[in-house]
């Protein structure tokens, strides 16, 4: 069965973002998901604050909650981050949540450490697949898609530190106002789709789960 790991960075409850993470859900679990959803700023979970000590063991010194976190990013066969934009970038509680990952990324590349526990070099889930990531993302901007840039970056570091093949993302400028996203039923139904492409076979999921640019420019603005 696939499992489902969703993580909000909104620090805001029943927000546009959650509303689009409540409908990826929706569709997750109508095809039989098991989905899980992490709230960043719900979690104590501290700043990384570089000591270094990941880069010996791969794993972090500071007990908190993030050390439960740890294993559902590796054991997700489907991961779902969504975050609203603040000055060009993710959220600051999804930000120290990413930031902690450092002792991830320490066992891949500095120890050669496999992050998953299987044959193939720790790239594949436990059902045997490569695990995929979406991003979802709000901005009340009007500029564009460039507004989500910086955002971009960081999740795709992110989702490549994790063996996260990137498969897409829903980006929303102009979306500004609590409850603005319900006015945008296009958009609730296409995070409705992203849900259910968590459970298309993998030798399809590319077709229903992927979003070319000319479609991202079409659908972010909310028009389409």
């Amino acid at each position: 069965m696939i499992r489902l790991l969703a993580i909000s960075g909104s620090p805001r409850r029943g927000g546009n973002t959650d509303l689009l993470l409540e409908q990826v859900f929706n569709g997750a679990r109508s095809k039989g998901a098991v989905v899980n959803k992490l709230i960043a700023s719900e979690l104590k979970i501290a700043s990384c604050n570089g000591c270094n000590s990941c880069m010996k063991t791969g794993n972090c010194v500071i007990k908190d909650e993030m050390q439960d976190v740890y294993p559902l990013l590796l054991d997700a066969d489907y991961l779902v981050v969504a975050s609203p934009v603040y000055f060009s970038g993710v959220s600051a509680q999804l930000k120290s949540l990413i930031d902690r990952c450092q002792a991830i990324w320490a066992r891949k590349y500095i120890l050669k450490i496999p992050l998953r526990g299987n044959s193939h070099a720790g790239k594949l889930t436990n059902l045997g697949i490569r695990p995929k990531g979406f991003f979802i993302s709000v901005a009340g901007s009007h500029s564009g898609s460039k507004v989500f840039s910086g955002a971009l970056s960081t999740i795709k570091a992110f989702f490549h530190t994790l063996e996260v093949d990137y498969a897409g993302d829903l980006l929303c400028y102009g979306i500004d106002g609590a409850g603005a996203i319900t006015r945008h039923p296009d958009l609730l139904e296409q995070a409705f789709k992203i849900g259910m492409s968590a459970c298309v076979p993998p030798c399809t999921a590319g077709a229903a789960g992927r979003h070319s640019q000319t479609d991202q420019e079409d659908c972010i603005s909310g028009r389409r």
